[in-house]
């Protein structure tokens, strides 16, 4: 019985890969506006990038993006 339940656990676990899982890969885009960093997400939003402070991060003007 036990062995039973260990072959059946091992079959159970196998099954759990990472392979299952779809993995997305978001591409964020630094814009500089105003002297101001802002992420641009894939639908084209946009927010401005802050550090742990939650302060913004600046640029320099002559900057425009990261491409």
């Amino acid at each position: 019985m036990k062995k039973a339940t260990l072959i059946l656990s091992a079959f159970l676990l196998v099954g759990c890969d990472d392979g299952m899982i779809q993995k997305q890969t978001w591409a964020y885009s630094e814009l500089c506006i105003s002297g101001v960093v802002y992420l641009r997400s894939p639908n084209s939003s946009l927010t401005p990038k802050i550090n742990a402070d939650f302060y913004p991060y600046t640029c320099q003007k002559g900057v425009t993006n990261n491409g």
